[in-house]
């Protein structure tokens, strides 16, 4: 993160000459405030996009930092590999459910984190996928999305749909003021 910052900081000084150059601008037609602000969140934002992920990142410095290896190319490694991180997630799954049953907040936020590190995090820099886990995860929240219907006619008509596309029955139910589809599984 210290690195994401440092280039925050790099692209806010560097912009502040356009916000002083703004200060000659006709104030009643734009508001150079906003202008700036736009235009320096937009260079922010393909910072974010492009060079910090949430979970990945932090996983990656740690990595580097331990002189462990961070993958930047889509692989499969070494059974060995992929199993660690395979089994290090069952581990604080299991963290996960002991916590709940002790009704222990603290524990369950704990092994929350540490599932997000491990799987997020040790799983995209093991499979060289840093670059691609953030748009993924944005089309797997779009496809949530999708499930809540603004009708009862939609949610029957994306029903049949989805039923159809992945070939086992679905059904919808009435959520305050959405219709949610969820499939029928027992």
């Amino acid at each position: 993160m210290s690195q994401f910052k440092e280039l925050i900081i790099i692209e806010l000084i560097k912009s502040l000459g356009k916000l002083r150059s703004f200060s000659d601008r006709d104030e009643a037609t734009r508001n150079p405030e906003f202008d700036w602000a736009e235009d320096t969140a937009g260079k922010i934002a393909n910072l974010f996009n492009s060079q910090y992920v949430p979970f990945v990142s932090e996983v990656e410095e740690f990595n580097s930092l331990m002189n462990k290896p961070n993958n930047y190319v889509p692989t499969i490694p070494a059974k060995s590999e992929w199993d660690f991180v395979y089994n290090f997630v069952l581990e604080e799954l299991e963290e996960y459910k002991q916590a709940c049953e002790k009704q222990d907040i603290v524990e369950i936020l704990d092994a929350l984190c540490d599932i997000a590190y491990v799987s997020i995090g040790n799983g995209a820099m093991l499979h060289g996928l840093k670059d691609k886990i953030w748009p993924a995860y944005m089309e797997v929240q779009a496809s949530n999305l999708s499930k809540a219907c603004s009708t009862q006619e939609e949610a029957q008509k994306t029903v049949e749909v989805r039923s159809q596309e992945q070939g086992e029955s679905c059904h919808y139910e009435q959520v305050s003021e959405v219709c949610c589809i969820s499939n029928s599984r027992p």
